[in-house]
């Protein structure tokens, strides 16, 4: 009976130049570069093993060793070369030469070490995924500095039967594979923190947070990121100006910049007195204010280019975003508002007025109530507005951070909506969720193309005077004037409006 031969392998990445000169010898790699002298023949010829590979400890032990010197000072330096070189090596599990998983690095930090053979059951980490990438089958997590290509049928069926905690012995019994391939891969996946023995690090992520964090920044991967124009010459990017809907519009009041500036308070007033008001005052938002925040808060300002370096057309709103994209659109869900009817509507940003796109009262209590129960039960919102983004408008030109992106776009507009709504004297509040199906079929949306990523609640304010600073939280420890608040509130009169505001 033949006896299948299991190896650890390793080679240089396939992104790894070297360059040999008269005088030294360079590997440069993503994540660095190392050099050392051309007349060291031992390390010589273990890079050029390394360049062959993949080649097991032993294949290079031999290389180096067969170039002469101390075998104690050759061996040293054979540790330090592989030291220096763990970001630019790609290790491997054999058998009979084949490779049946390959362990490629994600970060420069921190040496691949094949771990010991577990004991006991052992199981995929909770934050482990198996995907296809282009033609391969790779098991990825977002905690693990390491991909794990799955070059064979075998690596496969292992990381698929560790969906449950499994014995190394029963599991290659179960799946009749060679139980030293098994303790070799399953000792690969834990070296490359695949496995649940380290989920205790991590337990206060989630699989989708965790993974969305890696991905979305650069560190820890080594896909394709930022500005790289993925769908340059392949398709038009999405207009800057979105199309118009079909249906009833109703057209907005304008206000003038000349009565906006007369009336606004100080920007530090606007800034201290800012909150979250949940409760709405008796009389209704109107239709001259809904109007006059909408313009100071999303209207299209102008739009541009395309410019070198900028194959597109850009837009200017009062706020800013990534590459000028302008991907975020509002839809006004009127619940009371004077002067409108109870419906949800497509703000036109472009003309400055509302497209109705669903009067269906069932469809807009289904959203209204959505509001509700993400500010825990609160009174419905005159006005809930739900941010969409056009991803297209992303995605045609940025890699792996376009959502994170458009999320730092909903964030800067929620601001720019508290900073307008406070200086107005409105009630506003952020909402931290909400239900992108739901708003799809309401608002008509693709969701696949277009969806929400915000919402945000407006309408008038209450007639609640502003208390001290602390009133109402528990176990309140002021810092740093924390009487401003409660002295811009007071400044600014937050006690209900009862002027007959016209919204000029």
């Amino acid at each position: 009976m033949l006896t299948s031969v299991v190896a650890d392998k390793v080679r240089l990445a396939d992104d790894v130049s070297v360059v040999r000169t008269g005088d030294k010898c360079v590997v440069v790699f993503r994540h660095g570069r190392v050099a050392f002298g051309a007349r060291d023949t031992a390390l010589g010829a273990v890079l050029a093993a390394l360049e062959a590979g993949p080649v097991s400890r032993t294949e290079l032990e031999a290389a180096a060793l067969a170039a002469g010197g101390d075998p104690v000072s050759v061996l040293a330096r054979l540790d330090w070369l592989l030291a220096r070189l763990h970001g630019a090596l790609v290790h491997s599990v054999a058998v009979d030469g084949r490779e049946v998983a390959r362990v490629v690095p994600l970060t420069g930090d921190g040496a691949y070490r094949p771990a010991p053979v577990p004991h006991g059951p052992i199981a995929l980490s909770r934050l482990a995924f198996l995907r296809r990438r282009g033609t391969e089958a790779v098991l990825e997590s977002g905690r693990s500095a390491y991909r794990v290509v799955l070059c064979g049928s075998e690596a496969v069926a292992v990381a698929a039967a560790l969906a449950r905690p499994a014995d190394l012995a029963a599991l290659a019994a179960d799946l009749k594979l060679d139980a030293r391939l098994v303790a070799r891969l399953v000792a690969a996946f834990t070296a490359a923190d695949l496995t649940d023995a380290g989920d205790s690090e991590t337990d206060q992520w989630n699989f989708h947070e965790i993974l969305f964090h890696a991905r979305s920044r650069l560190g820890r991967h080594d896909e394709p990121f930022g500005a790289t124009f993925p769908y340059l010459g392949e398709r038009d990017p999405l207009p800057a100006e979105y199309p118009a809907r079909e249906g009833p519009a109703v057209v907005l009041p304008r206000v003038t910049l000349d009565a906006v500036a007369r009336r606004d308070p100080p920007l530090v007033m606007v800034q201290e007195a800012r909150r979250s008001v949940r409760h709405y005052g008796a009389d209704p938002l109107t239709l001259d204010q809904l109007g006059e925040f909408l313009y100071r808060v999303g209207r299209v300002r102008a739009v541009y280019g395309p410019a070198e370096g900028m194959p597109y057309e850009a837009v200017d709103r009062p706020y800013p975003t990534g590459g000028a994209s302008g991907d975020i659109e509002i839809y006004v869900t009127a619940h009371r508002v004077a002067g409108l009817d109870r419906a949800a509507y497509q703000y036109d940003a472009v003309a400055h007025r509302l497209v109705r796109v669903c009067a269906d009262p069932a469809r807009v209590d289904a959203l209204l109530r959505g509001a509700a129960v993400a500010t825990g039960g609160t009174p419905t919102p005159d006005v809930l507005l739900t941010f969409t983004s056009r991803f297209g408008r992303m995605t045609w030109k940025y890699d792996g951070m376009a959502y994170a992106a458009t999320l730092k776009h909903v964030g800067v507009l929620y601001q720019t909506c508290y900073l307008v709504a406070t200086a107005m004297r409105l009630a506003p509040c952020g909402l931290g969720s909400g239900d992108a199906q739901l708003s799809a079929r309401v608002l008509g949306l693709d969701w696949a193309s277009e969806s929400s990523v915000g919402e945000f609640q407006l309408g008038s304010l209450p007639p609640s005077a502003p208390g001290a600073a602390g009133a109402g939280r528990p176990h309140w420890r002021g810092h740093n004037d924390p009487e401003w608040a409660a002295r811009a509130s007071f400044g600014l009169g937050q006690v209900g409006r009862s002027d007959g505001y016209s919204g000029e």
